[in-house]
């Protein structure tokens, strides 16, 4: 059991938002307590979430969720599952995503026409692919970047799932940027995506954590 602050993605899917999260957890009196760069306060309480350490002789843990409040969450383990050769099975490894951020003097007439399915934003811009996805949930995204981006910025999204040949259209807000020693990321939220698309994260999520629980 570790007892100092490890590394952990979070895998949860039994409430009304899915979850893939990134933190760092401590165990102590019998709990874990998991902090995380976003807000986790929709995962259940009762429910189960998967904990996946990145330390190899830590074993991944099934949990039930006793508190989830802001970007705290705490869980008491009731399974410990060997882990398998293979990584983690990243959900965000293989997300279809480019991006572009708009200007002030853009945003409202670029969004809306990117939204109706207008050709001319696309075709306009810098895009851009992420490199990797920390985490994500149906209501945002944390993505890595490489270029200069501030809170309140607005993005045009494009984005799909693995197995899945739909591309969505969304509009999203930067929420955070953090500076850390592998790199900038930020945190983004969906100002609008379609229900398709919210449907296909969810049910990607749930698959991954099916695929866990039968390891």
């Amino acid at each position: 059991m570790p007892s100092s602050a490890l590394p952990v993605e979070v895998v949860c899917t039994s409430g009304p938002v899915p979850i893939v999260a990134s933190g760092r957890a401590t165990f102590t009196g019998g709990l874990y307590t998991i902090h995380f760069d976003g807000d986790v306060s929709m995962a259940p309480v009762g429910g189960k979430a998967i904990l996946s350490f990145s330390t190899p002789d830590v074993p991944r843990v099934i949990a039930r969720v006793e508190s989830a409040h802001g970007n705290q969450m705490v869980c008491t383990p009731e399974q410990h599952r060997n882990r398998e050769r293979r990584d983690f099975p990243r959900m965000h490894a293989g997300l279809p995503l480019r991006a572009r951020r708009l200007t002030l003097t853009e945003r409202t007439a670029e969004a809306e026409a990117w939204l109706r399915g207008d050709p001319g934003p696309a075709e306009r811009g810098d895009w851009y692919e992420p490199d990797r996805f920390v985490d994500f949930s149906v209501t945002g995204l944390r993505i890595q970047i490489h270029e200069e981006m501030a809170s309140d910025d607005v993005l045009l999204l494009e984005l799909g799932v693995p197995g899945n040949p739909a591309r969505w259209r969304c509009t999203a807000r930067v929420v955070r940027i953090f500076d850390e020693v592998e790199g900038m990321s930020a945190a983004i939220e969906f100002v609008s995506i379609p229900d398709a698309a919210q449907e296909a994260l969810s049910g990607l999520t749930l698959r991954m954590q099916e695929a866990l629980l039968a390891e």
